[in-house]
């Protein structure tokens, strides 16, 4: 459950506020940093995130107590060449590589409130490409390409649906139990096993 600041859900009650997502892609050799925004926005503590603007969109993001494998589309537009590159380059400079989408308040100013809340994180999957159809009388055709991104660990999860609980369903069905508190930090990030073999080399 995502939670505010006070500063936030003061700006959230009043009648001017704007919400962007700042979104952070693990691309192989650098991190890119982009914002739904339709100018760069600096992120005290952060540093920068470049402006796709309308060049970008997120999908919808859904809300469950379920650990369900939601997948979230990231659409770009085929008419940014710079993230047409990366998109399009080596799969191995993404594939399964972390995906972060925060929500980030503004004020009246278009300054951020508070800290970016964290919506969405999960890994990168190959990019799947979307094209215009061609015009009968020529011309460029345009698209969108579309990176997906799967929940973290879900895709390792055997029956994710259904079968597995969460530690939200559970304090709902007997209130301070604890029993399932790591489950989702158990699916996202998995502890490496060594082998007895790899121990004794």
């Amino acid at each position: 459950m995502m939670t505010l600041d006070a500063g936030q859900i003061a700006l959230l009650e009043s009648d001017a506020v704007g919400i962007v997502y700042l979104i952070e892609l693990d691309f192989l050799p650098t991190t890119i940093y982009l914002t739904t925004f339709n100018v760069d926005l600096p992120i005290v503590g952060r540093g920068d995130y470049t402006a796709a603007g309308s060049l970008l969109s997120v999908g919808e993001i859904k809300e469950s107590q379920d650990t369900d494998t939601q997948t979230l589309p990231i659409t770009l537009n085929v008419a940014d060449s710079a993230l047409l590159a990366l998109a399009l380059g080596n799969v191995e400079n993404y594939r399964g590589k972390k995906a972060r989408i925060y929500l980030q308040p503004l004020d009246a100013s278009y300054r951020p409130v508070g800290e970016p809340r964290l919506r969405f994180s999960g890994e990168m999957e190959p990019v799947k490409i979307h094209r215009d159809t061609q015009p009968d009388e020529g011309g460029p055709v345009g698209g969108t390409i579309e990176l997906p991104i799967s929940r973290a660990g879900m895709s390792r999860a055997r029956n994710a649906d259904g079968l597995r609980l969460t530690d939200e369903q559970q304090q709902a069905e007997y209130p301070g139990d604890l029993g399932l508190q790591y489950v989702r930090a158990l699916i996202e990030q998995p502890s490496q096993w060594l082998s007895t073999r790899f121990q004794q080399q």
